[in-house]
């Protein structure tokens, strides 16, 4: 039995997205035209750069998954931001809640090294392209550090 076994389907499916959803929430905190290639190739490359480092079974399970599904998962979470740009955010903050109620299944390893893994992959996207320059700017840290407290974790994101 894999963690997939774990979680219902719904739970799965929050799992499986949000790792694209923090990526676009943080994208869209602090929008840049010439840094939209190099944010979104980060989006798509490093959740399975990541999953490699993280030593998790859950986060390598929901990598694979993510990767075979990529365009359907980026094209939903695109058409959830056009439909309501303004609430995106806070949909992503509510998702990475449920995420962290339903890691509740897993040991505290696999919870934490899933979480910490969302959290670099948000991070990596940050830094993909600098605004004012620095690497992580004022308000995709403050997506970051809401995400962080969403999953519990009292981690402050350094610029």
């Amino acid at each position: 039995m894999g963690p997939k076994e774990n979680f219902t389907d719904e739970e799965w499916k929050n799992l499986v997205s949000l790792p694209y959803a923090v990526s676009m929430a943080v994208i869209e905190a602090a929008p840049s035209f010439f840094g939209a290639w190099g944010e979104t190739k980060a989006m798509m490359q490093e959740p399975v750069h990541l999953a490699a480092d993280s030593g998790s079974v859950l986060v390598d399970q929901i990598s694979t998954e993510m990767k075979a599904e990529e365009k359907a998962l980026i094209k939903e979470q695109q058409n959830l931001m056009r439909h309501d740009q303004t609430g995106y955010r806070t949909t992503t903050i509510e998702a990475a809640k449920s995420a962290s109620e339903a890691l509740s299944k897993v040991s505290p390893d696999e919870a934490m090294a899933y979480k910490e893994w969302v959290l670099a992959i948000g991070r990596k996207v940050a830094e993909a392209a600098k605004e004012h320059g620095v690497a992580v700017s004022d308000p995709e840290r403050a997506v970051l550090n809401e995400i962080a407290g969403a999953f519990g974790i009292g981690a402050e994101v350094p610029a």
